[in-house]
């Protein structure tokens, strides 16, 4: 049985189903991606938070209950006004930590700053998967998998149930 973690980068998942129109099951992705020959060591979870936000923590707390460690950082205002946690040395420092460990790599983002750190675990010997949206991951993290999963083709098996609306946005956009 191959071992394997999971890497979720929360924001840049969060985004591009938002802009589809859509929430993720998060429970449903990672038995989506494990499937039925692999054996879980970690499946990690990365995000901002804003410390106000009520139902994120909620969220989180749901999230850690279910399996998942929450590795999270206050989000900040950046200089050109968007807001931001920038948790890319979390996920690589995490992925390089557990080489040792695991077999296979799944990340789920299409963030180009993991284009090296998936390189490298590649050169370890370490099956890479990365998990994302076609239009929001970056050629060269497709580059660097074995596999890559075009989460557009399967929306429907990690959907959340209701659709999402515009009306909801605010709350949506509290989660993560």
């Amino acid at each position: 049985m191959m071992r394997c973690a999971v890497f979720i980068d929360g924001n840049n998942i969060f985004h591009s189903a938002r802009q589809l129109g859509f929430e993720v099951d998060y429970s449903r992705l990672l038995s989506l991606l494990l499937g039925r020959e692999r054996e879980l060591l970690r499946a990690f979870f990365y995000t901002g938070v804003d410390e106000s936000a009520d139902r994120q923590r909620g969220f989180l707390h749901w999230m850690r209950r279910n399996g998942f460690r929450v590795v999270q950082k206050p989000v900040k205002q950046e200089r050109d006004g968007t807001r931001k946690a920038r948790l890319e040395v979390e996920i690589t420092t995490d992925m390089l930590s557990y080489s040792d460990k695991v077999d296979l790599v799944i990340l789920v983002s299409g963030d180009e700053d993991f284009a090296y750190p998936l390189n490298v675990l590649a050169q370890k010997g370490i099956r890479i998967e990365v998990a994302g949206f076609r239009g929001a991951t970056a050629n060269k993290v497709m580059d660097a998998a074995d596999r890559f999963i075009e989460l557009d083709q399967i929306t429907e098996r990690f959907r959340k149930e209701g659709n999402f609306e515009e009306d909801d946005e605010d709350e949506f956009r509290e989660r993560l």
